[in-house]
């Protein structure tokens, strides 16, 4: 009938009495947050296979770092910095340009007002 068996799956969770599925899809954070949020809050799980846990939370919770991934760190951080910089001159400069046409605006409303003030009183 065209139905996908892991979105419907998914669909179902929401109405099942008993859910069998693999630990993983509860205890990885990038998977559970997609999956485990689908769980009524008084879900009871039942691990199969539960030895395993401990290597299976150390693992989705670890984070592998090799010189590839830092030398690509560290240019993004550089053109992260670099566009902050061009960011801040740009507005430093548009502010500054704002700021003297505020001034500009100003002093001629102020000679305005004397203009007026001389020809009215005098």
């Amino acid at each position: 009938a065209g139905w996908c068996p892991y979105f419907l799956a998914r669909r179902m969770i929401q109405f099942a009495n008993v859910v069998v599925y693999n630990y993983q899809y509860l205890l990885d954070p990038k998977i559970s947050k997609l999956i485990s949020t689908e769980l009524d809050k008084e879900s009871i799980i039942v691990f199969d296979e539960a030895h395993n846990i401990d290597n299976i939370c150390t693992e989705a919770l670890s984070v592998h770092i090799n010189n590839t991934i830092l030398e690509s760190c560290q240019r993004n951080v550089i053109a992260l910095s670099n566009k902050i910089r061009r960011m801040k001159e740009t507005d430093a400069s548009r502010l500054n340009d704002e700021y003297k046409r505020l001034l500009q605006g100003l002093t001629q409303v102020i000679h305005l007002k004397y203009i007026i003030f001389f020809l009215i009183f005098f």
